[in-house]
């Protein structure tokens, strides 16, 4: 990453920016619509601003010039002991990967994975898990990560 860009810890502030970076990010990935994503984003504003004044989402911005132009962050959660493991692991889900369609490849998100696993690891977490789109795959398992191929998921109807 160029030394013109800044990275820093997001704050409650960041919120908004944040969940306009998820709505683009679904929206690059053809998972949604304009309109869509403009909606996602409206929703996901308070909730990023709730769970970061709680504790449970950790994230980082890079800005150029004072505009944010890429972020990410981590979920962060614990469960309780296991057999082979009689302490709490502590959790952590990265998210929200997103850069600016100009600022790609540049090395942005490179350095903000690489902010976000240093934290990991001065924190203590334990495990980090993702979900990645097929254009963040490469990027991901080079710095370690491993497909994963037992996990399941049950989608429940919920009212929108």
């Amino acid at each position: 990453m160029e030394s013109s860009y800044t990275l820093r810890t997001a704050g409650v502030a960041d919120a908004g920016e944040i969940a306009r970076h998820r709505g683009l990010m679904f929206l690059d990935m053809g998972l949604v619509i304009q309109s869509e994503a403009e909606a996602l984003t409206v929703a996901s504003a308070p909730w990023f601003a709730d769970v970061m004044e709680r504790g449970q989402y950790k994230g980082w911005v890079v800005e150029l010039e004072g505009q944010i132009v890429a972020g990410g962050g981590l979920h962060l959660s614990e469960v309780g002991p296991l057999p082979g493991c009689l302490r709490v692991v502590r959790s952590a889900h990265i998210a929200n990967i997103y850069t600016h369609a100009r600022h790609r490849k540049q090395g942005i998100a490179r350095s903000l994975l690489n902010e976000m696993l240093n934290w990991c690891r001065e924190s203590k977490i334990d495990q980090v898990t993702l979900t990645s789109s097929s254009e963040g795959r490469a990027l991901y398992t080079s710095l370690g990560f491993a497909p994963q191929p037992d996990g399941m998921l049950l989608q429940l109807e919920q009212k929108r």
